[in-house]
């Protein structure tokens, strides 16, 4: 690996102490190597469209990067852009979008990284965005914790990526219509063998369907006796015995870390990210490795 994976990025001294400006939209562009290429569409019923009509503006300033050629490089906020379209038809002062211009070069990886870090964990960027850009820096830097180190973002989460990637596309629907997601996915391959290749689509599709109607908890434990005795994710679910709940008192910091650590890894609820993160502990603490 000939090139270091570190990419730092200060979004403060990139802008610096600049106001914003009003750069007619018209001129705003999105540029090639921007991480979010689908799902900017913006409707005129959508929210994003009402909240700024209700709010008469930007709460926050995209960001541009001045082209130099009378273009502006949308880095952040393409879909307020593109809401903007929308409005202007209703009030010419939507003609205009309020923005911290970027003067100063930027690489493709920079760029590639701050849209990344502002879209990463929203429900509404495409996955196959998410998967292009980890996959980028994937192949760029050689391997996990490359791609990992360059996007802030942890190798179990690119490693979630890559293998959703990989996965036949009857999964990926399933998992695009919510019927389970990529986590519970994975953890049906894991107590599957772990091989996306090898594992027929249908069996895959209803072991997930199966691990989902679990608790996390449950569902760990499913996965692991699937592994170790060579059983179905069903005689694992109906050999599990009843858990007893647990009340535990967390405080407001705690709740907002474990906000934070959800959306870092990418989990789809607080619940699971607290069952994860605790496995995780656990085991270290133990000198081992979570199966």
């Amino acid at each position: 690996m000939s090139e270091s994976a570190d990419i730092l990025i200060d979004i403060e001294a990139i802008i610096g102490d600049q106001k914003p400006q009003y750069i007619p939209i018209d001129k705003c562009v999105t540029g090639k190597v921007q991480a979010r290429q689908t799902g900017t569409e913006v409707k005129e019923d959508s929210k994003l469209v009402s909240q700024i009509r209700r709010a008469g503006g930007l709460l926050h300033p995209v960001i541009l990067k001045d082209n130099k050629d009378g273009e502006y490089e949308i880095i952040v906020g393409q879909r307020r852009t593109g809401a903007y379209h929308i409005l202007r038809k209703e009030n010419p002062k939507y003609d205009k979008i309020r923005a911290y211009v970027i003067e100063r070069k930027l690489s493709e990886d920079e760029i590639r990284v701050i849209s990344f870090i502002e879209n990463f964990g929203r429900d509404d960027m495409d996955r196959n965005d998410y998967v292009n850009v980890i996959d980028y820096f994937y192949q760029k830097y050689g391997g996990k914790t490359g791609a990992a180190k360059a996007l802030g973002i942890s190798t179990g989460t690119v490693t979630k990526y890559l293998t959703y990637s990989r996965l036949h596309p009857p999964v990926k629907k399933c998992i695009d219509n919510k019927e389970f997601s990529i986590d519970v996915a994975l953890k049906a391959l894991k107590g599957l063998g772990d091989d996306e290749d090898s594992v027929d689509d249908n069996e895959l599709i209803e072991t997930a369907r199966i691990l989902k109607s679990l608790k996390p908890m449950k569902r760990n434990k499913a996965v692991d006796k699937m592994r170790k005795k060579n059983i179905s994710a069903k005689e694992a679910a109906e050999g599990l015995a009843d858990t007893t709940p647990m009340t535990v008192d967390v405080t407001d910091d705690a709740m907002e870390r474990l906000g934070k650590y959800k959306d870092k890894h990418g989990y789809e609820d607080e619940e699971t990210a607290a069952v994860e993160a605790m496995d995780t502990e656990l085991f270290r603490d133990l000198g081992e490795t979570p199966n």
